[in-house]
């Protein structure tokens, strides 16, 4: 077994990390994507009923809801087709809702008469857009982004409430239950927000724990170098498929491989050249593999190969494509082969004896001349 460069070996793992942490957030983001999808649609399906069931004289509804639904409809699309970032996505409907919902608000206060006539519609019927938009906050953006969001609605709401119907809730003339009534909305609201915070907080510590919980199971069962798996990985599915070949008699075969005088490469070439040859040879396995089979690190320049539901003459074939393989992709650039060699479970067999056995076909193809598949019925 050769010596492989380890200088690396840090930059390898937090490069492995990293990769995981990638693919989390693209599976984080197919979801999203799929929820923001189903969600703009029943919002769609809101705006459109809330617009059939209108008062004629809400000139603010009337109006906007439609162009609404259309930028709805146009998320949905865009969001499924990834024809934008989602950052972006979720930035512009946020923005564009907020300003409906607050200037909708706006109008009730101001514009649409004395708060008594309407206060039923505002308290039970729009301030319920505002709660929303401020759990749409932590939702569609990140939790201190969203606390901003949120205090920033809270505010313009307060504010709104002062200048439009403040005089009308002050004062010798002043409509108690009013005033009593958006007290408590804005108590409500602040509520909301606070337990929306706290349950953003522990969403966003979950999330995280989970990450690193996945990022270390990940590596713990892949090779950093080869990105295939490792020993222990490699080991832990030959147990559980040795366990399925003795109850039900599935049959199974592994390959050990050795690339060919990869002592020769470090020493002309480099240990980091070594290393580019491993990840290479280690690429060509994978992807010369079936899906059922796997591709593992054994140590050094040895790799294994479990091919399960495979017979031992099947399992020469999988080896000699992967063989070809190798010396079609010239690893590292360099002109390297591997040598293979095949062993199939049979009654009574365990791992350990079976890989023995592979391994002593293998370093004996060796001694026959290297870049060769060696198994129970062929030796080409």
């Amino acid at each position: 077994m050769t010596e492989i460069g380890s200088e690396d070996g840090g930059d390898e793992m937090a490069n492995a990390a990293s990769d995981a942490y990638r693919r989390e957030l693209q599976v984080l983001e197919a979801r999203k994507r799929r929820v923001y999808a189903v969600a703009a649609s029943a919002g769609i399906a809101v705006l459109l009923l809330s617009w059939v069931t209108r008062e004629p004289t809400d000139v603010v509804l009337t109006v906007t809801y439609p162009i609404l639904a259309v930028v709805l409809l146009v998320f949905t699309v865009a969001s499924l087709r990834r024809w934008l970032p989602l950052t972006v996505l979720e930035r512009g409907v946020l923005v564009l809702v907020g300003a409906l919902v607050l200037g909708r608000l706006a109008w009730h206060l101001h514009l649409a008469g004395p708060i008594d006539e309407h206060l039923l519609v505002l308290v039970g019927g729009h301030y319920w857009s505002v709660g929303a938009l401020i759990v749409g906050g932590f939702v569609l953006l990140e939790r201190r982004p969203g606390m901003w969001f949120g205090i920033g609605t809270l505010l313009v709401s307060v504010t709104l409430v002062a200048t439009g119907a403040g005089p009308q809730l002050v004062g010798p003339d002043a409509h108690q239950p009013a005033l009593l009534y958006l007290a408590r909305v804005h108590g409500f609201l602040v509520l909301l927000l606070v337990l929306t915070m706290a349950v953003a907080t522990l969403r966003e510590q979950l999330h995280q724990a989970l990450t690193r919980a996945q990022t270390l199971e990940e590596l713990a069962v892949t090779d950093p170098l080869t990105g295939v798996g490792n020993r222990r990985a490699a080991l832990q599915v030959l147990e559980r498929e040795a366990d399925a070949h003795a109850r039900y008699g599935r049959p199974l075969s592994v390959i050990m491989v050795d690339v060919d005088r990869f002592k020769r490469v470090n020493d002309t070439h480099g240990h980091q050249r070594g290393d580019e040859v491993l990840g290479d040879v280690g690429r060509v396995l994978q992807q010369s593999a079936r899906v059922t089979d796997v591709v593992a690190r054994w140590g050094g320049e040895e790799f294994l190969i479990i091919a399960p539901e495979t017979g031992g003459e099947q399992a020469a074939e999988l080896a000699e494509r992967c063989r070809s393989a190798v010396v079609e992709a010239q690893p590292g650039g360099l002109d390297v082969t591997a040598t293979f060699g095949v062993e199939e479970f049979t009654t009574g067999d365990d791992p350990d004896s079976v890989v023995r056995r592979a391994d002593e076909r293998l370093y004996g193809a060796k001694r026959d001349g290297r870049d060769r598949v060696a198994s129970q019925t062929t030796v080409s």
